[in-house]
């Protein structure tokens, strides 16, 4: 019970720093879609979607590396966060000149390049010093830290479109470098991260062993990102940026659950490394999958239901085809919260290298519905060959963690809970009144049914006082 107790604790404060920049993204959305034009915003997913592919290979993951180290060390912290740094500005500055050239050559606008370029080293630095601080137990400072880049976007954006009402995307860029900016020194500073930094601390030894655990991450991470986001660029080629643009404004609401779990994923993931071999033998993992497959299930239905009156809050009305495409995109969201749920069980039992074969298994199936079907058949192949991508690695993971871990599975209920989340998302992708009801009544009775004990647990810690 502790264990979970701690866990809800520090899924609560790790929220902060989820919610709140997810909350910002969706106020200026409206400002983003109405002042960029298709091509633009299009071209704006597509930066956020290399950076997503660069930052791995720039960091080698190394900061999931650190965060992990710091955990368990208490005499070489500096060697750790010195060693790190070290090598973060090492690896920045070898890849800056290709990804510039890339971008340039590309959209050929060196200013727009440079930009681009500097926003990574800026969100990679950010996000070493975020671990970091996590590592050094200020968890806090972590969350208020993204917080405060996402206000700080926010009011930028704000501020010149009220002005001027005009945002172009140069600006947009800057004032995502100024906010990443913001950030770094208010972690840099607060949680004295300065005090560990001196180069008479770098450590070739400790590097090597940093690099030893989060190396194979990387393989995952790009195989992810191939199965994620690749869509990005198959679309931008054989479609146009302006396609890109409408499933980039398709995936918006879908991924408000991955908001909801990369909260939960922090916390669960420094959960997985501190369980003791007791925990473990005693089933803990079986009866945890078992609670949080029905509650993102829950989740799942309940912004599927709300779907049509948070899109028509939030998407400008030259976006409405959009619509079509987000109940697909919802199932692909729902395999992909399950697999990083247990993806972060292989890195708690400091199995990285096996998360990378079940992650390269669902990019090649990615890439080749992509490649063979998309011209054709158009941005729906993009939505299906996820979907299909992340089923396959979550039954690989579900059976291959058998192998490591003391886990049983309930299949009937496995099975029922996909068939429910399917037939909900599918018949919600007509916007109609009745069928809004019918989901939110279907939301409620299961949500009643399957997960009563947390809403009991939420609403006397809510409203009723000891």
């Amino acid at each position: 019970m502790s264990r979970n107790k701690d866990l809800i604790k520090n899924t609560m404060i790790l929220s902060i720093g989820q919610f709140v920049p997810k909350v910002m993204s969706l106020i200026v959305l409206p400002i983003l879609t109405t002042c960029l034009t298709k091509f633009e915003y299009g071209l704006y997913d597509l930066t956020l979607t290399v950076a997503s592919f660069c930052i791995p290979l720039i960091t080698l993951q190394i900061q999931q590396a650190v965060f992990r180290f710091l955990l368990e060390t208490k005499d070489n912290k500096a060697e750790v966060i010195t060693s790190s740094f070290s090598f973060l500005i090492v690896m920045y500055s070898f890849f800056s000149i290709g990804i510039i050239f890339f971008w340039n050559n590309y959209i050929n606008n060196f200013l727009l390049s440079l930009l681009f370029s500097l926003s990574y080293f800026v969100e990679s630095i950010l996000s070493l010093l975020g671990q970091i601080s996590r590592g050094l137990g200020y968890n806090i400072k972590y969350s208020l830290a993204y917080a405060i880049y996402s206000i700080s976007f926010m009011i930028f954006l704000c501020l010149k479109y009220f002005l001027f009402s005009y945002i172009d995307l140069d600006y947009l860029i800057v004032s995502m470098i100024i906010s990443y900016l913001i950030s770094i020194l208010y972690l840099f500073y607060t949680c004295k991260i300065w005090k560990y930094i001196n180069l008479k601390y770098n450590n070739i030894f400790v590097l090597k062993k940093l690099i030893g655990f989060s190396g194979p991450m990387v393989i995952s991470s790009i195989a992810l990102w191939v199965v994620n986001l690749s869509d990005r660029f198959c679309i931008s080629a054989f479609l146009g940026l302006e396609m890109n643009a409408l499933y980039s404004v398709a995936n918006k609401i879908p991924n408000l659950i991955n908001s909801f779990y990369s909260v939960f994923n922090l916390a669960w993931t420094e959960n997985t490394s501190k369980l003791t071999l007791k925990e473990k033998r005693n089933g803990y993992y079986t009866v945890f999958f078992d609670e949080f497959f029905n509650f993102l299930i829950g989740i799942v239905l309940i912004i599927i239901s709300a779907m049509p009156f948070i899109f028509e809050i939030l998407i400008n009305a030259k976006y409405n085809q959009a619509y079509g495409l987000m109940s697909w995109i919802f199932i692909g969201v729902f395999f992909s919260s399950l697999v990083s749920f247990l993806g972060s069980i292989y890195v708690g039992e400091k199995k990285t290298k096996e998360v990378g074969i079940s992650s390269i298994l669902g990019a090649i199936f990615n890439l080749v519905i992509n490649l063979l079907f998309m011209k054709r058949f158009g941005v729906l192949v993009a939505v299906f060959s996820t979907i299909i991508s992340y089923f396959v690695i979550f039954i690989y993971r579900l059976l291959d963690l058998k192998n490591y871990i003391v886990i049983e599975y309930r299949k009937n209920n496995i099975i029922c809970g996909i068939l429910l989340i399917v037939i909900i998302a599918l018949i919600n992708q007509y916007k109609k009144s009745i069928i809004t009801v019918i989901s939110i009544v279907i939301t409620i009775f299961y949500n009643l049914r399957k997960n009563k004990k947390i809403i009991n647990v939420i609403y006397n810690k809510t409203f009723r006082k000891e």
